[in-house]
């Protein structure tokens, strides 16, 4: 059973996405409610309050599935999506809700549900309560604490609730009569001086702008030993957010203590088990309207603080399902920031966390999240610190790898170049002017060159991505040496370049130094170890040897990724097209194919149809078809991906020499040789390949074989004259053309 809030488009998105991340897919809106969609068990979704009349409730109703769905709404035109028919609920028999009362004050007292007197002082109290159950209950509970008595009861109530209904947060007056139900227990809490009970107000305070859901104890374990020292001592906060010590047996009781408290009370739910609590949405939503403004500022600034203080600023990959299940909390965080402050970062401190946040946001490839928090930050700390400050640049590297995620080149590269020319102005002199007075060696110029590097290769220029590449690993071994992590990145990203300019075997043995380091460092299950164990094996794939290691390294790394990141995430999305690249070498081509056009609608809904991931998926399975003899469907798919790439990039190349493939083997050999006369033009007029290079001898051969067949052969000669490579080959001899590899796809 799942129960989504539907009380904001927000909360419900967001339940989704926790449906989704539990189910190992994705935290993602899409990834659970493509799950329900096609799961097989038995299900039962409760979408709860969903009473906005602006909102369509349908849009959370997941097609197929074995499920139901049952929808509580205050919303009466929401029965019209009904199927199965409704039921209105008002308040409780006015017998049934006397004895619920009587039964939830006095448990062991039967005599009182016979005393005329007190049946009569309970059915004024269950008359002001609108004879709603969870209000009935909660005033049981505060009679039986002796909080107040059942005769005192209902003129206390009666006061916080006249106070309660000036709160804007409040809609109906039924949520007025439940909230002043908890109202009346927690100012007992409020008037307590003992430490559990103070803690125990400060936790209600955070708890209401985290998730109502799934709050782990072990978020206030990391804060409290994750909370920096500065030179005044601790951050000023309140109570159980200033420990004096690292989180031990004490620490945890004093907090178990606290959640004691609330739970007396009924407040929460807290499993000691589990380590988690929870709290009811209704509840959840009088905990933050109830403060001002300004209180909402203050608690709403501690709660971040909490949340910022649990990531660690390296993200080691050791903490990665812990920050996922700090998703949520995020969440509900962001969107109550967004109204109180659309500036997002008003405050350094402010700046520093909203940036963790993004961090964990891309960690979990939720890109564009991240990307609208990173620029929020940019723009602050320009205003503040200036574009040159040592933190407005780290910002801005951050987003540049965050457009390269979301393959959004040409902002990718305007940011890393500025951060370029930040590093070179910030070089130090006895560096920049002594040794290299054109090109700095000092070690941040050199990552900047390597994040560069990347950009370059995935904008098809390889030569350009080359010189950056190895200028960037030569000045981090000499600052850093060969070990450190950022000298393995460059040399990791330089062995990409590398394979993608026709030398895989230099590329390997880059490759294979790096594996081997990373290994020993960070584990086979970090998530650079696993990049390198996918590009070992697609390099081999390259190569056409030891294709079975090729299959068994992507495989593993795609079952890893699979674990780690979800099925939908956009690396293990990756992963699913570098082996379907390898099962074609391995004369699989249909396996392939079917692989294939399983994931396709899984990367339409979480990276979209216009992302270079779609293109890559596609043009991996017209390269499927291919090998399987598909030639109609493969000739469809090629040419609805022609217009999608420029002519100045190598991709063009590449599925344009498969398209002529899939033409000749359909008989269109006019067709096919225009679009070859077409590609050695654009290669000769944008030097996109050199005319030696492998790639363009090949659409060379394509040509010199319709020329060959056709008899022409004074076009034969031009052609040997025009590419040298070409002389070497004996027109009609047999070859193989390798079509589609594109190049983004690694």
């Amino acid at each position: 059973m799942f129960w989504i809030d539907a009380s904001s488009q927000e909360n419900a998105e967001s339940g989704f996405a926790a449906l989704g991340q539990q189910a190992g897919k994705g935290a993602s809106f899409a990834a659970g409610y493509h799950w329900l969609s096609t799961c097989s068990k038995p299900w039962l979704l409760v979408i709860d309050n969903a009473d906005d009349p602006d909102m369509d409730v349908s849009q959370f109703f997941p097609p197929g599935g074995n499920g139901h769905i049952l929808v509580t709404t205050r919303n009466p035109g929401a029965r019209d999506h009904a199927t199965e028919g409704s039921v209105r609920f008002q308040g409780m028999d006015p017998e049934e809700a006397i004895a619920l009362l009587l039964k939830s004050a006095y448990p062991n007292g039967e005599a009182h549900s016979t005393n005329p007197q007190r049946r009569s002082i309970a059915q004024c109290i269950a008359d002001e309560l609108g004879y709603l159950a969870l209000a009935l209950a909660q005033a049981g509970a505060t009679i039986r604490r002796n909080i107040y008595t059942l005769e005192k009861y209902l003129y206390y109530y009666l006061g916080h609730r006249k106070k309660m209904i000036s709160y804007p947060g409040l809609r109906h007056a039924d949520d007025t009569n439940i909230i002043t139900t908890w109202e009346i227990p927690f100012q007992r809490i409020v008037r307590r001086q003992s430490v559990e009970h103070r803690d125990a107000v400060d936790l209600v305070h955070l708890f209401a702008f985290m998730h109502f859901e799934s709050i782990s104890e072990k978020i206030f374990q990391r804060s409290w030993n994750g909370i920096e020292m500065t030179q005044s001592g601790p951050w000023t906060y309140p109570g159980i957010l200033q420990p004096d010590r690292l989180w031990n047996e004490e620490a945890q009781a004093r907090l178990r203590r606290a959640l004691g408290v609330l739970c007396d009370y009924s407040i929460i739910d807290h499993d000691p088990d589990k380590g988690s609590c929870s709290i009811h949405p209704v509840i959840h939503s009088w905990a933050r309207d109830r403060l001002t403004v300004s209180d909402q500022k203050l608690w709403l600034g501690h709660t971040m603080a909490v949340l910022a203080h649990c990531i660690s600023s390296n993200l080691e990959a050791s903490g990665r399902s812990f920050r996922k299940l700090l998703l949520p909390h995020i969440d509900s965080c962001m969107r109550t920031l967004e109204q109180l402050s659309p500036s997002i970062a008003d405050t350094v401190q402010q700046a520093a966390e909203v940036e963790k946040f993004a961090h964990v946001y891309a960690e979990n490839g939720l890109w564009k999240q991240a990307r609208k928090l990173q620029i929020k930050v940019i723009d602050f700390r320009k205003r503040t610190f200036g574009k040159g400050h040592e933190e407005t640049i780290r910002a801005q590297r951050s987003l540049g790898h965050t457009y390269w995620n979301l393959f959004e080149i040409k902002p990718a590269i305007q940011v890393q170049l500025q951060v370029l020319q930040s590093r070179w102005f910030s070089r130090p002199s006895w560096t920049g002017w002594i040794t290299w007075p054109w090109l700095p060696d000092h070690v941040s110029y050199c990552v900047t060159l390597d994040d560069i590097t990347l950009l370059l290769w995935l904008a098809g220029e390889r030569q350009k991505s080359k010189w950056t590449g190895e200028r960037a690993v030569k000045g981090l071994m000499k600052r850093l040496g060969p070990d450190d992590p950022q000298t393995l990145n460059a040399m990791f990203n330089l062995a990409r370049t590398y394979l993608h300019l026709g030398n895989p075997q230099q590329s390997l043995r880059l490759l294979v130094t790096v594996l081997q380091k990373r290994k020993r460092f960070f584990g086979m299950d970090h998530p650079d170890t696993l990049m390198t164990r996918n590009e070992i094996g697609m390099n081999l794939c390259a190569q056409k040897r030891r294709l079975a290691v090729a299959e068994k390294l992507v495989s593993n790394v795609l079952r890893s990724r699979k674990r780690i990141l979800g099925e939908e995430h956009a690396y293990t999305l990756w992963s699913v097209n570098d082996l379907s690249k390898v099962l074609c070498e391995r004369g699989r081509a249909a396996e392939a194919a079917a692989m294939l056009e399983d994931i396709i609608p899984i990367v339409l809904r979480t990276l979209g149809e216009e992302h270079v991931g779609m293109f890559m998926t596609k043009s991996n399975l017209a390269r499927a078809y291919v090998r399987s003899e598909r030639w109609r469907e493969a000739e469809a798919l090629l040419y609805s991906l022609l217009p999608l790439i420029p002519q100045t990039h190598p991709d063009w190349i590449h599925t344009m020499s498969g398209y002529v493939h899939v033409l000749i083997h359909l008989g269109k050999v006019d067709e096919a040789e225009n679009n070859c006369v077409r590609m050695l033009d654009s290669i000769t007029r944008g030097k996109i390949l050199s005319l030696e290079d492998p790639r363009t001898v090949a659409i060379a051969r394509q040509l010199s074989e319709i020329y060959h067949k056709q008899g022409r052969m004074d076009r034969l000669v031009k052609l040997e004259r025009r590419i040298p490579g070409l002389q070497k080959f004996k027109p009609g001899t047999e070859f193989s053309v390798l079509p589609l590899r594109e190049e983004a796809a690694g």
